[in-house]
């Protein structure tokens, strides 16, 4: 049995959350319908969350520790190539979920209070975009890559993966390795054809 305050019943409440909150959206959704969902009492949810926004915002927050995460896996490669290669196919293959979240992030977050968007702004901006420029500040370092802002680097590289994040986009379900390695290539050497 599972008890309110344990981390396993919190990681279930975000689990079942955030599918509800994918499937029907902020306002489409009470809180008593997420505790049902989750198989905890109104008062067991509300010992984890103070209120719907806290778990919205919790939901989002956990994605993008999960991205951090994955940018520190990728970052202990021993090459720059190799850290943006790990880390594209590290995100691609959670390419739905991730998709699913950024849908739910951009359309939902309008309804929490302006502070609270402002504060995930920032962290998106720390964790992911800052993550995946630090990692590129560390091919600049190791003279990996020629001297470049490593922050619009990291925009023009998620740039280029972000439409493969769409389920219905130019993936399109495809083998994630290919997609890496052409983003990997095109990233790195371009897309010019080698001088004869």
């Amino acid at each position: 049995m599972t008890h309110a305050g344990t981390p396993a019943l919190r990681e279930r409440i975000l689990t079942v959350a955030t599918d509800l909150f994918v499937a029907r959206g902020y306002h489409g959704l009470a809180m008593r319908e997420i505790a049902e969902a989750a198989g905890v009492s109104k008062p067991g949810l509300y010992y984890h969350f103070r209120d719907k926004e806290a778990l919205f915002l919790a939901i989002l927050g956990a994605n993008l520790d999960r991205l951090a995460a994955a940018i520190a896996a990728a970052r202990r490669e021993p090459t720059t190539r190799a850290a943006v290669a790990h880390l594209m196919r590290t995100i691609l293959q959670h390419a739905r979920d991730l998709s699913a979240l950024m849908r739910l992030a951009g359309s939902e977050l309008q309804h929490v209070s302006p502070e609270a968007r402002a504060d995930f702004g920032r962290r998106y901006e720390a964790q992911f975009v800052g993550g995946v420029a630090a990692l590129l500040a560390d091919g600049v370092a190791r003279g990996e890559l020629a001297p470049l802002d490593p922050h619009r680097a990291a925009w023009v590289l998620l740039g280029m993966l972000y439409p493969f994040l769409d389920p219905a986009g130019p993936a399109g379900g495809g083998a994630p390795d290919a997609v890496v390695a052409l983003l990997v290539r095109v990233f790195f050497d371009g897309a010019a054809a080698a001088p004869a």
